[in-house]
């Protein structure tokens, strides 16, 4: 069975899914990151990380500042290629489940240095997080912009 070449609206739906706000959730984060000759055990370094959330070292929050932006390097090297490069289906639906890895990855990383919150203040949270994406929807939908976004 040959592998279909992605169309122009394949590409655009991987695009636009990438750029969705958790679109990570649920994604396995790449075994290894690939950085010119170096190997990053990636998921092994970023579960560690999190078990020590709050807890890292000053050498530990420096590893991970030098790894934030190898990851995200990586990532805008994926965009840039579902965005140009011609390519088989299966090899796009590849990227995009490493980009959407990185993500999560980043999203980790990112939270590794602040402290455990307790179970009511993650609930707090999340009800300010839930509470601004209601307003934000609300913004875009009186305010029109996803309709210029379709045309």
């Amino acid at each position: 069975m040959v592998d279909e070449t992605l169309s122009k609206h394949e590409r655009e739906n991987l695009l636009i899914k990438l750029d969705k706000e958790f679109a990570f959730a649920g994604a396995t984060i790449p075994a290894y990151l690939e950085v010119g000759d170096e190997r990053i055990p990636l998921r092994a370094l970023v579960f560690e990380m999190s078990k020590k959330r709050g807890r890292l070292t000053s050498e530990e929050i420096g590893a991970v500042d030098r790894l934030i932006p190898l990851i995200r390097r990586r990532r805008r090297e994926i965009v840039a290629l579902l965005s140009r490069e011609e390519m088989a289906r299966s090899k796009a639906g590849e990227l995009y489940e490493e980009a959407l890895g990185l993500d999560r990855a980043l999203d980790t990383l990112y939270n590794v240095p602040l402290p455990k919150l307790s179970i009511n203040d993650e609930a707090n949270k999340a009800k300010m997080e839930d509470g601004r994406r209601w307003l934000n929807l609300v913004r875009k939908v009186y305010s029109g912009e996803e309709k210029r976004k379709r045309d």
